[in-house]
């Protein structure tokens, strides 16, 4: 059977002005990850990631450390394919609407980005309209795109690479929770909880082979608990 590790993006900029770019503590649970990685021996044939920049910059600090130790990588694949859902996109159109349906939660928009509870009290319910098509917004993307997208990329990925190999895919957890989603036969409600319990740099493994793919390791964070001391600590945002 072959083997896809499904590597979550360090810790993005939350609250900042570039969200996107990797937070000081991002980078370093990437360079902890990679260290994990190169220890354990993972060696791996083919390599991928999504066009945004923390799960690019993710994937470097693997690269970096690997070529650091003379180990052999191979260069990352860029592929949309496991980009991360618009969730400022649906965000935007979408806000307007919970706000005429439930004015009261104007009190919680207030506390954000300072904090992430008032956020996550909004972003739950919001999710979940988005998912079931419950809006009347137009021109923002499509919960069934997103998930045919990645379903799509992780078929182009076992289709490429056949038998016993082992895959990086240096990306977000919306992909993951769906690629888990498909593994588990679960409900799109489910794979968007699933999304939610996802730390950075965790990593989730698939495997699979011609009946189609199985789940193997889930979230898995040693790496970073044993790491504590360094301050890497467990983070969703």
């Amino acid at each position: 059977m072959s083997e896809i590790y499904l590597i979550r993006h360090g810790q993005a900029s939350f609250g900042e002005e570039n969200y996107d770019r990797l937070s000081a503590l991002g980078v370093r649970q990437a360079q902890c990850l990679a260290k994990h990685l190169a220890r354990a021996g993972k060696s791996f044939d083919g390599v991928y990631c999504g066009e945004m920049e923390r799960q690019q910059n993710t994937a470097r600090e693997f690269i970096n450390h690997y070529s650091s130790k003379g180990l052999a990588v191979i260069a990352p694949v860029v592929t949309k394919a496991f980009n991360e859902y618009d969730s400022f996109a649906v965000w935007q159109a979408l806000i307007p609407e919970m706000l005429a349906d439930e004015p009261s939660i104007a009190k919680d928009l207030d506390k954000i980005p300072a904090d992430q509870k008032a956020f996550q009290r909004i972003f739950a319910p919001l999710m979940n309209r988005w998912i079931a098509g419950k809006y009347n917004a137009d021109g923002i993307p499509r919960w069934d795109d997103f998930t045919r997208r990645v379903k799509h990329g992780i078929e182009e990925l076992t289709a490429r690479h056949g038998t016993n190999k082992r895959l990086a895919v240096f990306t977000s957890g919306g992909p993951i929770a769906v690629t888990v989603q498909v593994a588990l036969g679960l409900s799109d409600k489910k794979a968007l909880e699933i999304s939610w319990q996802l730390f950075n740099a965790s990593i989730t493994r698939i495997k699979y082979n011609s009946r189609g793919i199985m789940l193997a390791g889930f979230n898995e964070v040693t790496h970073l608990e044993l790491a504590a001391g360094e301050g890497l600590f467990l983070t969703y945002r």
